[in-house]
């Protein structure tokens, strides 16, 4: 957490309803990996976190901040943070926010989305880019249904936004996730938005 004081104890009220809270009162790289940790964005304003360092943090970070610039949201999210929020989100998001991500998923502006996976592939494509290594299980696996689900995976929709577009439960949506993973050897939204990015002729290529 951070000095900001009160989004310290907003956020520790509301999480210690559902999760185990722990407080740091400064920023140390912990001796235990927590599930998530919550910190505010003043420490990298303040030179106290290089952005460079987040990808050597253990575990998941959330970043918080106000009003925090969105370029530095989509560069912490690149270097490997579970996500950026507002500190004066609602409680109901908060709750929200922190139960995405522990499933595995990022936490960031919808519209920013883009941005970060343009950023990544970028990343990937730089030179020396050794030959890329054949997928044990290709896109063309998926069902006609799966394939819809990746599509609008790609536009940073939701999981609730998919059921309703595509006229199913969330549920459904979560074990086509689910599925999808498995069959392409991804962990989460994100890697799999970054190996869609790549592939998009072929999702697209059964409506020409």
């Amino acid at each position: 957490m951070s000095p900001r004081t009160d989004a310290l104890e907003k956020w520790q009220q509301v999480l210690a309803l559902d999760y185990t809270v722990a407080t740091l009162s400064d920023f140390t790289v912990p001796d235990q990996t927590y599930p998530l940790t919550v910190l505010d964005a003043d420490f990298i304003d303040q030179g106290k976190m290089q952005i460079s360092a987040i990808k050597h943090y253990p575990g998941k970070l959330l970043i918080i901040g106000h009003n925090w610039p969105e370029n530095l949201q989509v560069k912490v999210v690149v270097a490997g943070a579970a996500g950026y929020c507002e500190c004066s989100i609602s409680n109901s998001v908060i709750l929200k926010a922190v139960e995405s991500i522990l499933q595995g998923d990022i936490w960031v502006q919808r519209h920013l989305v883009p941005q970060v996976i343009g950023t990544l592939v970028k990343i990937t494509r730089m030179p020396p880019v050794p030959p890329p290594k054949p997928m044990p299980v290709g896109l063309d696996s998926l069902s006609a249904r799966e394939r819809d689900v990746v599509r609008l995976i790609l536009q940073g929709i939701s999981n609730k936004i998919i059921a309703a577009e595509l006229f199913i439960s969330e549920r459904t949506v979560k074990a086509h996730l689910t599925s999808i993973f498995k069959k392409l050897h991804v962990p989460d939204r994100l890697h799999l938005a970054i190996l869609l990015k790549e592939s998009e002729s072929l999702l697209t290529k059964d409506q020409s």
